[in-house]
């Protein structure tokens, strides 16, 4: 079970991307010359689904803080996280069936988390 804040989210998909600032300089005679400018922190986009308007708004709030949230899979911490962006989707599902401790009319949505490490 993953969570973040304590928020138990379901999942789909996450990625580690990284990258640095490197702009390309082509002068008028000879070769690009690349310039090194440092790095970005790594950047962790995260899709889940949330069953519930209350999780949802929850999550959603996260990204309005400035302060790093623990993301935590089965109990194991995998960091501490911002939200720098959430977006989050409705889906028209009639029953939602994998949280049992939801009520099966519950609303699911996907979300999207942008999430950096703290």
């Amino acid at each position: 079970m993953w969570t973040i804040n304590s928020i138990q989210i379901t999942v789909i998909d996450l990625k580690e991307e990284d990258e640095q600032i490197l702009p390309e300089l082509q002068p008028l005679s000879g070769g690009t010359i690349y310039q090194y400018f440092g790095y970005v922190n790594p950047k962790f986009p995260l899709q889940c689904l949330i069953v519930g308007s209350g999780d949802k708004n929850a999550v959603l709030a996260l990204a309005n803080t400035g302060v790093a949230y623990p993301l935590t899979f089965d109990g194991s911490s995998f960091g501490n996280f911002y939200v720098k962006k959430a977006s989050v989707q409705w889906m028209t599902a009639y029953r939602q069936t994998f949280r049992p401790d939801k009520s099966a009319e519950d609303a699911v949505f996907r979300c999207t988390l942008e999430l950096s490490r703290a």
